[in-house]
């Protein structure tokens, strides 16, 4: 039952991620258009601006129905273009129910001077609801995947054949969503006020739940389950909730990009900004983390810890993604991983307590552009750099000192030297392909073919599910050459690759005449 639970928010982690991961788009084309808006900007490149503007909008009113779409598709294991349609279809019906129940009952809230905002309800699509955002796209896509898995190979006879396979499993979901329409008209009242309470609680707890929030959104990198943390108080109410500009937003970085599109009017920015801060240790952690790393192996070996260390760095601190550095030393020292965590949330809690409101979720690039459209004196990204700096000499020496001192077998401390995968300096992607002899390595340490029930990818994990557990051979995984680690729970397996894992799984599903699970 742990080992089915903890798969299942596994799953349910990968799929969040996806939507989540057009969001950094979405975030620099904003904060582009905000820059082509300013005043000395030529008209035409105004206007410009203003409809760049105009879609990116688009996209961060409607949050929930790309959530909803995004997480069925990944969710489904078989005929995902029909389960992407249906959960399209299934949100519209939830709209249309829960307007239609809270007219009939007479639930529904009248607009005042702020509009909507404090009653509860919220416009979404023209359909006045109960405010769940995002979280209405998570229930409703959740609930269509898991339908659709369960009853989208059922088949009638001929005549009825029509309303078999994905059409049954549609059928099916009608009454479900109108079920859910009406009691979450009930339910959802009742959740909102607990989501209050908490997202009260962490704000109350000042510096202490800025600390236990970073702590945890770095420390739970290995089991996947990270994203589970931070993406609520992100993009959901647990985050925080302003009205801008006559618009209700929720989650830090949800606020974060509307003050972004509002920049002429903003003189501070909104206190859910904590929970946005996290590239922190991306930009100035990954670069003290790598030095020490490159610093601490055998002089013999420097080079070719470069070859691996520096793309992976390039990554981390520029575009957000730390997962390939993490891995280099995640698995040879829990205590390093460890004191990497707490490290982060000390910076994040000594920025927060100096007054820093710099906006930081990805990498540099990000973080420079959108913080950009605000002044100085607003973000304070100054104390970022101060900070950064001391902190990335601290990172350093703690890391140096640990390995010299425990002989950790980082990168180019092995005993044994092993083969490492060298990553394209220029990319920063890893030249990974499945080998013969790797795929030979795959099939025999998951059990055989048979053994095989799904696989699929994150970052920069292989990520497999098996039906007997007691024939994987963790050796022999061990053995494949691209392979940085080993995760095993339960019938799910994972092996770190790193950023090629993408083409190492469809190399894998190609030989094995398999599609994504």
């Amino acid at each position: 039952m742990k080992s089915k639970f903890s798969q299942t928010m596994q799953d349910f982690s990968r799929a969040v991620i996806v939507p989540v991961k057009f969001m950094a788009v979405m975030g620099l084309f904003l904060a582009v258009s905000v820059i082509l808006q300013l005043e000395f900007m030529p008209n035409v490149v105004q206007t410009f601006g203003g409809l760049i503007k105009t879609m990116m909008d688009s996209m961060l009113n409607n949050l929930a129905l790309i959530f909803c779409v995004g997480i069925t598709a990944s969710l489904a294991k078989k005929k995902k273009v029909e389960a992407a349609l249906i959960s399209l279809i299934a949100f519209l019906f939830f709209l249309a129910a829960n307007n239609a129940w809270l007219t009939l009952t007479d639930q529904l809230a009248e607009a005042g001077e702020m509009g909507l905002f404090g009653t509860g309800q919220a416009v979404v699509l023209g359909f006045q609801v109960v405010d769940m955002n995002i979280f209405l796209g998570m229930l409703v896509g959740c609930l269509v995947a898991f339908i659709h898995n369960r009853f989208s190979d059922k088949e009638f006879v001929d005549f009825l054949s029509i309303y078999g396979g994905s059409r049954f499993s549609f059928m099916i979901l009608i009454p479900v969503i109108l079920i859910t329409a009406i009691g979450m008209s009930y339910i959802w009242p009742v959740v909102n006020n607990w989501i209050s309470s908490l997202s009260g609680f962490i704000l109350t707890t000042g510096l202490l739940g800025v600390f236990i929030y970073a702590f945890g959104n770095r420390f739970l990198i290995p089991t996947g389950l990270h994203h589970l943390l931070w993406m609520p108080f992100c993009f959901t109410a647990l985050g925080g909730t302003a009205e801008i500009g006559g618009q209700v937003y929720n989650g830090a970085a949800n606020i974060f990009y509307a003050e972004m599109a509002n920049a002429g009017s903003i003189t501070s920015l909104d206190p859910s900004l904590r929970f946005a801060t996290f590239g922190f240790v991306k930009i100035f952690g990954s670069i003290a983390v790598s030095l020490a790393l490159i610093h601490c192996a055998k002089k013999q070996r420097k080079e070719e810890v470069k070859g691996m260390i520096l793309p992976s760095m390039f990554v981390a601190a520029v575009a957000g993604i730390t997962e390939p550095l993490d891995f280099s030393f995640l698995f040879a020292s829990p205590l390093l991983w460890l004191v990497h965590s707490l490290l982060t949330a000390i910076s994040e809690t000594i920025l927060w307590g100096i007054g820093a409101r710099t906006y930081m979720l990805y990498g540099l690039i990000d973080t420079f552009v959108s913080n950009s459209v605000f002044s100085p004196s607003v973000t304070k990204f100054y104390l970022v750099i101060i900070v950064g700096i001391v902190m990335s000499v601290i990172w350093y020496f703690i890391f140096v000192l640990l390995i010299n001192k425990l002989n950790i077998k980082t990168p180019g401390r092995e005993d044994d030297p092993e083969e490492i995968v060298v990553a394209d300096a220029a990319t920063g992607e890893q030249l990974v392909t499945a080998s013969a002899n790797d795929f030979d390595l795959v099939v025999a340490g998951l059990g055989g073919k048979e053994n095989i029930e799904s696989i699929s990818n994150c970052f920069t994990r292989l990520r497999v599910t098996v039906k007997d557990e007691e024939l994987v051979d963790s050796a022999q995984l061990e053995k494949i050459s691209q392979q940085k680690g080993i995760v095993l729970n339960g019938t799910n397996v994972q092996v770190i690759i790193g950023m090629g894992v993408q083409s190492f799984k469809d190399d894998i599903c190609e030989k094995l005449g398999m599609s994504e699970g």
